[in-house]
């Protein structure tokens, strides 16, 4: 498989217009992928009714409210990272967004590929979204120019430990302290090496 040339950061933005299409999972699943700098201000907003209707089911079991985790603050929790370099996997049943990843590219260390978080809509969990999402993710590092040794993930749900070993991921056992929104965590990383 040739090497995927990402998009400099230079470009204007593109709106819709995916940096690559990865294809359907299923026929009715559809993932893409688009630069963080990229994305339209309907798309956002697209973004941001999925991450309420999400959170709010998942509230209570996390500890933290919507508001400190709005996606423009979510985005910005590693700010040494430029937008270039932050891709979001979006998932579509139909025209329906209902699942999506937002991806650090060479964070903590250059080779290394951060699943920061992923989204599913409330009302499609469990029907194999997040899987395909996860596995469009490799796919995409996998092909791409820029290098990719492993990919980690940080679950806020203890459900998501069950996921991640799943997919291949391993705990590393070590926790990783972090305050979100004002709230002290420790965060376990489950890892997966490219």
């Amino acid at each position: 498989m040739s090497k995927i040339q990402l998009p400099t950061g230079e470009e204007p933005p593109k709106g819709y217009e995916s940096v690559m299409g990865l294809g359907k999972f299923d026929d009715t699943l559809r993932v893409d992928t688009v630069l963080l700098s990229q994305l339209a201000r309907v798309e956002l907003s697209e973004i941001e009714a999925l991450r309420s209707r999400a959170l709010a089911s998942i509230e209570s079991l996390i500890g933290m409210t919507n508001k400190p985790l709005s996606f423009e603050r979510e985005m910005n929790v590693i700010p040494d990272k430029a937008t270039s370099d932050k891709l979001l996997f979006r998932a579509y049943r139909g025209t329906v967004l209902v699942g999506y990843a937002l991806v650090v590219i060479g964070w903590p260390s250059v080779g290394e590929w951060v699943i920061q978080h992923m989204i599913i809509d409330p009302d499609f969990r469990l029907l194999g979204i997040g899987s395909s999402i996860v596995r469009a993710i490799e796919e995409f590092a996998d092909a791409s120019e820029v290098e990719a040794t492993s990919i980690f993930a940080i679950p806020l749900q203890e459900s998501g430990t069950s996921f991640w070993n799943n997919m291949g991921y391993v705990d590393e056992t070590s926790r990783h302290p972090i305050t979100i929104g004002g709230l002290d965590h420790e965060l376990v990383v489950y890892r997966k090496k490219l």
